[in-house]
């Protein structure tokens, strides 16, 4: 059975996942529009669309973060802090694209070496013999 925080980090990392792909969908759309010299109204509505899947990435990237650092503290993650730096000094564009991909990183590592122990564990519970069965005698 899994821990439970690890079962919470792979929710987080997999809500984590779907939003950084809508977020990455959507600033390629915004992209190839700019790039086309779309109408301007539409340009507008595009870079509106990009901007509102900033917010749920960057929470679920904290979240990420702090799920890591609990279960492995030397776990290279982006917290909340840096997040917040970077979006104001870069642009939300960049933090939403960078910091979660990071966090991703680190998660499918964490992930990782848990599965790695659990498996060991596993092994090493089926290695001791057990005790047989008693039979009647005839």
């Amino acid at each position: 059975m899994k821990a439970p925080l690890v079962h919470e980090l792979e929710k987080a990392r997999t809500a984590l996942v779907r939003t950084y792909v809508l977020h990455v969908a959507w600033f390629s759309v915004m992209c190839a529009l700019i790039g086309l010299r779309w109408s301007p109204h539409g340009l507008k509505v595009s870079v509106l669309l990009t901007l509102v899947t900033v917010p749920p990435v960057l929470l679920y990237t904290v979240r990420v973060h702090r799920l890591c650092r609990t279960i492995d503290p030397a776990a290279r993650t982006v917290g909340l802090w840096p997040v917040v730096i970077t979006t104001l000094v870069l642009s939300p564009f960049e933090s939403g694209l960078i910091l979660p991909a990071r966090n991703l990183f680190a998660a499918n590592r964490v992930l990782r070496t848990c599965q790695a122990s659990q498996v060991s564990a596993d092994a090493s519970n089926s290695l001791e013999p057990e005790a047989e069965p008693l039979r009647d005698s005839p």
